[in-house]
């Protein structure tokens, strides 16, 4: 009997037309390309633990003599990273969790969750990647900056206390080509949402807001390059309990130049211009059942749209340095951000960052974020605000996974709008604890 018969009755079992072969099939394919990629995949544990004490947790205002609170402060981190020759993966889960012992301090109680990483691929003349990440803040995360931040964006204006989220999403692509053995061109582009939970209240506004820019640079020789950038952003922002609505475009063009002064300390500048058009909606009038309104009635007295167009001069100045006990960056620059209280604002900023190794066992961390900022245009709502926040921390390592920690940090910040009075908040927080960075395990 011949075999012939039994073999074409085979045929429909072949792993061309079975889902599980051709699934099968597509995982060993990426297995055998990954180990000629010669890829590595790791996992780094990372925990942190300790007390937490601050004078005013609820950040209220210094002469209302605010009480001082302690709790109990854990930050756990798992980042993950894939990576090749040319590309690479990463996603750095976090959560910061905070909580009191009083049942007085039951409000303070608060969760950060933290979901970010961002991926790369390369190859001779060109790199294309992208940052992209998910937030949950508590209100005293969000609203406040650190020195070092890098997050696009700024920090709000906290005015009232409450038990808010804002809750963010992004994603930043970018796209690097080299044009030539001195010429190159880089795309960035960007895109952000913001919610908050409270917005009556706290007057906080949502937003999203969208970047794009192009930046063609040219090096003049080893140590100096010069660059021209446009930028375009769009921000939207909308309270929907006020009913107020902010649409706002802005362009701007600058002058870029990079000094590498030697292989540990670089200088970056910028110079330019912006231009900010906005339109403002809002309600002139009120009804009980349908709420803020726009009444056409009242419009030649009381407006329900403004629109505004200005021009700011934008720019930065940073310089960079790291070796192998050192590490420093100061930046100085004014530029135009998006804000929680529903308009993008200009902002001058100083930003200094200082790390020193002592030993192999001790080190040091020095921050310090300041700015003053004022609304963009007119959007008939004042909001000026200053800020400073200065932070140290030591750590000591006593055994090669295990260190102990402590910080202190310091927050300044004045604030005046439309419906409140200026309000001038302080606090001191000290933390002492201990960390656990694990080695890793690599694959």
């Amino acid at each position: 009997m011949s075999d012939e018969p039994a073999m074409r009755r085979a045929t429909p079992e072949t792993c061309s037309d079975s889902p599980r072969c051709v699934c099968c099939a597509l995982l060993v394919a990426s297995l055998l390309w990954a180990a000629n990629a010669t890829a590595e995949f790791s996992l780094e544990p990372y925990i942190q633990g300790g007390a937490r004490f601050d004078t005013n947790p609820r950040y209220l205002r210094s002469e209302a003599d605010p009480e001082s609170a302690l709790g109990t402060i854990v930050d756990a981190r798992l980042p993950v990273e894939w990576r090749t020759q040319r590309a690479s993966l990463s996603l750095r889960p976090r959560i910061v969790y905070s909580f009191y012992p009083d049942d007085e301090f039951e409000d303070l109680e608060d969760r950060d969750n933290y979901l970010i990483g961002d991926a790369s691929w390369m190859n001779q003349r060109s790199q294309v990647g992208a940052g992209y990440g998910y937030t949950d803040l508590s209100l005293r995360t969000s609203e406040f900056q650190e020195a070092g931040d890098s997050a696009s964006g700024g920090s709000g204006g906290e005015r009232i206390f409450f038990e808010d989220k804002q809750r963010r999403w992004y994603f930043q692509p970018y796209w690097r080509s080299q044009l030539s053995q001195k010429s190159s061109l880089l795309l960035n582009g960007g895109y952000e949402e913001v919610r908050y939970d409270e917005e009556i209240a706290s007057r906080r506004y949502d937003y999203d807001y969208s970047s794009a820019s192009a930046t063609l640079d040219r090096a003049l020789n080893y140590r100096h390059k010069l660059g021209l950038r446009a930028q375009w952003t769009k921000f939207d922002s909308e309270n929907r309990d006020l009913r107020v609505t902010n649409d706002s475009k802005t362009n701007s063009l600058s002058l870029v130049y990079d000094f590498t002064w030697s292989e540990t300390l670089q200088l970056t500048a910028d110079v330019g211009w912006a231009r900010t058009k906005n339109e403002v909606t809002r309600p002139n009038n009120f009804s009980p059942v349908i709420g803020p309104y726009c009444e056409p009635l009242l419009i030649p007295v009381f407006p329900c749209e403004f629109k505004s167009d200005s021009s700011n001069f934008v720019g930065n100045v940073s310089l960079a340095k790291q070796s192998k006990t050192i590490e420093y960056r100061v930046a100085i620059g004014q530029s135009i951000t998006p804000n929680s209280n529903g308009a993008e604002v200009l902002r001058f900023n100083i930003d200094a960052l200082a790390k020193k190794k002592f030993t192999e066992r001790f080190s040091t961390t020095l921050g310090v974020v300041a700015f003053t900022q004022n609304d963009v245009g007119d959007t008939e709502r004042q909001f000026e605000r200053d800020y400073i926040r200065a932070r140290l921390r030591m750590d000591y390592r006593f055994k090669r996974r295990w260190s102990v920690y402590g910080i202190y940090r310091y927050t300044f910040n004045d604030q005046d709008d439309n419906f409140t009075d200026s309000r001038t908040v302080r606090n001191h927080f000290l933390s002492a604890g201990i960390t656990y960075r694990s080695d890793g395990w690599r694959w």
